[in-house]
């Protein structure tokens, strides 16, 4: 058996599967802030897959997607804008120490891609990219049929692409990054910007102290809502501006959206066509399928799994 885990800056998922992909099990539980919490989450996931499951076989390893720049060759994490608590935090081997196992590390847009690959969209095509929206913004692309990561495993940060360079602050350091304009964050700050402008959205009654997020603002936007529609379409024309650009770049066969502001793909799906239509090159823009992942809440901890199972070379 193998756990896979995907940490967002929100909310960590795991999965517990075998070496054919069938998931025996899977949790979901908030990201800790603190090094300590994180770490005793984790532990604690591992533990329990181990105890409910252990009529199943016997645990290989775990891979593990984390958010932020990463040196996959050590399981260090350099840095993560959206987890500010981890700084050349050698998280793979304290997880060896406390658990026994080997632990494998990744970028968490890179575990996505790697679920998405090994049982989603992604096995259809030899050539194409993926964006994770989510608290922040990360990506992947599959050149050849091979995934690209880069030098120290932390390429394609889609997010930090610079769309405006005398635009808002980015957590990265930088100024008018993508992530700034078209995460799930972005939402939220984007709706919560009109509150005033629109008394009559839905939005305005919600329950005292209750914070404005992206699943209201999408849920509110399926419904109508229009101060919602207006900023999902917002944070649709922008992210039709960063695939222009990745569309340039890549001439993919497919752009696949991940992450849980992917759910509302049916709404940001016509913006980003329209945009990329504008703004894209001609025979680049020409033939790309843009699709969303199936089971976001699952894909992210399988490519996690896997990148486990590839690291034994089983």
């Amino acid at each position: 058996m193998f756990v896979g885990i995907d940490i967002g800056g929100t909310n960590i998922k795991a999965v517990l599967t075998n070496r054919e992909g069938e998931i025996y099990s899977a949790k979901s539980t908030g990201t800790g802030k603190t090094i300590r919490e994180i770490d005793d989450t984790l532990v604690g996931i591992i533990s329990d897959f181990m105890s409910a499951f252990s009529n199943r076989g016997t645990l290989q390893a775990v891979g593990i997607g984390a958010a932020g720049s990463i040196d996959n060759s050590r399981g260090i994490i350099i840095d993560s804008s959206n987890i500010r608590a981890w700084k050349n935090y050698p998280l793979a081997r304290n997880l060896e120490k406390r658990l026994g196992i080997r632990v494998f590390l990744e970028n968490d847009a890179t575990v996505a891609v790697m679920g998405e690959w090994w049982q989603g969209h992604g096995r259809k095509f030899r050539n194409w990219i993926m964006l994770t929206l989510g608290t922040g913004i990360g990506g992947g692309a599959v050149i050849d049929n091979k995934l690209y990561t880069g030098q120290s495993g932390s390429s394609m940060e889609f997010g930090h692409m610079t769309i405006d360079y005398r635009g808002k602050q980015c957590k990265c350091g930088s100024m008018g990054c993508l992530e700034q304009y078209a995460s799930a964050s972005a939402l939220a700050r984007t709706a919560q910007s009109l509150l005033k402008k629109y008394p009559g959205s839905v939005l305005n009654l919600r329950p005292k102290g209750e914070a404005v997020t992206s699943k209201l603002v999408y849920e509110a936007a399926m419904k109508g809502d229009k101060l919602s529609v207006l900023a999902l379409e917002e944070i649709a024309f922008y992210l039709g501006i960063g695939i222009a650009n990745l569309v340039n770049i890549f001439n993919p066969e497919a752009v696949i959206l991940g992450g849980g502001l992917s759910k509302a793909h049916r709404m940001i799906f016509p913006i980003v066509k329209k945009v990329v239509a504008e703004r894209a090159l001609p025979g680049l823009k020409d033939n790309v399928k843009y699709l969303a992942v199936k089971t976001q809440d699952k894909i992210p901890a399988l490519g996690a799994a896997k990148v486990a199972i590839d690291s034994l070379g089983l």
